[in-house]
């Protein structure tokens, strides 16, 4: 096993726990490496990939690792079809979570291929990623690499885990360069950042996407939204989701200025790149339908009841908010359906 492999399980320096306890990491260990080939090349495993059964995509995993060795870009689209789509859209969206929350990544797994499978176009609009930092625990190690050779959707960032201090930047720039392919159109239109609190809906973010400017974008739930929350702090998108277009991305990995200024909320540190740099002209503000989760607490600009044409929902901390959303939008309409409750007042 090469000393980069042990140092991507943390298996490697002083106190290296190689006991008998973690042998199943060296077995898996080529896999967790092959992990690091889906990850650069998402057009193998589509959102239809989480109930396509043992393969991904149609294609088997060692036939999509092949393919993606051969194409070291992942660009392989011709002229013909950057014309086919020319009129669609296409979005990444990279869920920060963390090595441990698999029941959590399993509920959106579930979530979005419904919704992929109710609303076929969606599968073909976005790829759906997971995304943590180095995986340190040997025991992570080992079921984040059974999850990634079972579903093929995770991206694996090399940096220490944090929330505020860099993650954000470091999604954007590895992204920037895992798929800066040389067609005429790049792989993805958009890059979204969300949280796994977050509840999207896939065809109303697209249909939302569609419309909006495919070079200096800057979309989400723009705050401060009043005189109290995060006041007087120039605008930013709300980090429960927003999405940039691909320019900025290129331009997020390529910034001295970001790669400066990494360090502090993430949400509000993005914001401040842009705006210093006077990017993100083209600005989408998403009220009311982008919102916190209302629960007990009164309402406010960003949060608020449910409203029918909702984009996504926030502060999903617990199984009991995800049940009450996931029933209010009719996630279950395969088994049965009602109508959408009265839309709450904003």
């Amino acid at each position: 096993m090469s000393s980069s492999l042990y140092k991507q399980l943390g298996l490697s320096g002083a106190g290296s726990p190689l006991s008998g306890r973690h042998l199943a990491l060296l077995v898996l260990g080529a896999g967790f490496l092959a992990l690091t080939v889906f990850v650069v090349h998402p057009n193998e495993f589509r959102i239809q990939s989480f109930f396509s059964g043992s393969s991904c995509g149609g294609r088997t995993v060692t036939d999509a690792a092949a393919a993606a060795v051969a194409s070291p870009h992942g660009d392989t689209t011709t002229e013909k079809e950057d014309d086919a789509r020319a009129d669609d859209v296409r979005v990444l969206i990279g869920i920060q979570t963390l090595p441990s929350k698999r029941a959590r990544r399993h509920l959106l797994r579930d979530v979005y291929s419904l919704q992929a499978r109710e609303h076929p176009p969606v599968a073909g609009s976005v790829d759906v990623r997971f995304v943590f930092c180095n995986v340190t625990s040997p025991d992570d190690a080992v079921l984040v690499a059974v999850e990634a050779l079972r579903y093929g959707d995770i991206i694996v960032l090399d940096c220490a885990e944090n929330m505020d201090n860099g993650k954000t930047y470091t999604f954007f720039s590895t992204v920037a360069r895992a798929f800066n392919g040389s067609g005429r159109r790049p792989r993805y239109d958009y890059v979204m950042k969300a949280d796994d609190d977050t509840y999207l809906r896939l065809p109303a973010l697209v249909e939302s996407l569609r419309g909006a400017a495919r070079e200096d974008a800057y979309y989400g739930l723009q705050m401060p939204c009043d005189t109290e929350n995060f006041y007087p702090f120039p605008p930013f998108m709300s980090g429960m989701g927003y999405a940039l277009s691909w320019d900025l991305v290129q331009w997020v990995a390529s910034s001295d200025l970001a790669r400066r200024e990494q360090n502090g909320p993430e949400d509000m540190w993005t914001g401040r790149w842009l705006n210093l740099a006077g990017k993100g002209k083209n600005r989408y503000d998403n009220a009311p339908r982008m919102y916190n989760y209302k629960g007990a607490s009164p309402d406010s600009c960003f949060r608020h009841g449910f409203v029918p044409d909702t984009i996504a929902v926030h502060m999903l901390k617990d199984d009991a908010r995800w049940a009450e959303t996931l029933a209010y939008f009719n996630a279950t309409s395969g088994l049965y359906r009602q109508p959408l409750p009265a839309a709450s007042s904003p």
